[in-house]
């Protein structure tokens, strides 16, 4: 398809840093995927964009933000030989910070950031959007199962 070649491409490349802004800053740049995806379908001017983008299968520009930030947090838990060895130790599990057992031992620790730039960033994005994903998602080491159960639950998601 001529989307997936020429525009998807170019959006998902270095996503993770180039959404990582305000939605007012992006806002030209949704605008413009959005009249590509309706000219292609040739549909009407007041399509809704969730159908646009559902007939393509593909995401909104913050969605794809976070389901990349969400991929490259999945490869940190399940296959972290993946990663360059730089990201081996990004994240801070909890169970490191104490000695006790709690309910999130096994989830990433939310590091404390005061400034908007810092709560932009993966250390912060990546273990925040982690911890609210669902347990049934959490659990899936199968990068493929997680790649496709995760677009769904973005898809079908908001608030995230």
């Amino acid at each position: 398809m001529v989307y997936f070649a020429l525009i998807h491409s170019n959006l998902n490349y270095g996503i993770e840093i180039n959404a990582n802004t305000y939605n007012s800053y992006l806002n030209k740049l949704m605008i413009l995927n959005n009249k590509i995806l309706r000219s292609l379908q040739s549909a009407p001017r007041y399509t809704h964009v969730k159908d646009l983008y559902s007939k393509y299968n593909t995401s909104t520009i913050p969605n794809l933000h976070k389901y990349n930030i969400l991929l490259f947090a999945h490869k940190f838990f399940h296959h972290p030989y993946l990663l360059p060895d730089i990201f081996v130790s990004y994240f801070t599990i909890n169970s490191e910070y104490h000695g006790y057992s709690t309910r999130s031992k096994g989830d990433p620790h939310l590091e404390l950031f005061t400034s908007s730039l810092g709560q932009r960033s993966l250390k912060y994005k990546g273990p925040r959007l982690w911890c609210s994903l669902p347990d049934q998602l959490k659990v899936i080491s199968s990068t493929h199962s997680f790649k496709h159960k995760l677009k769904i639950y973005l898809q079908n998601r908001q608030d995230l």
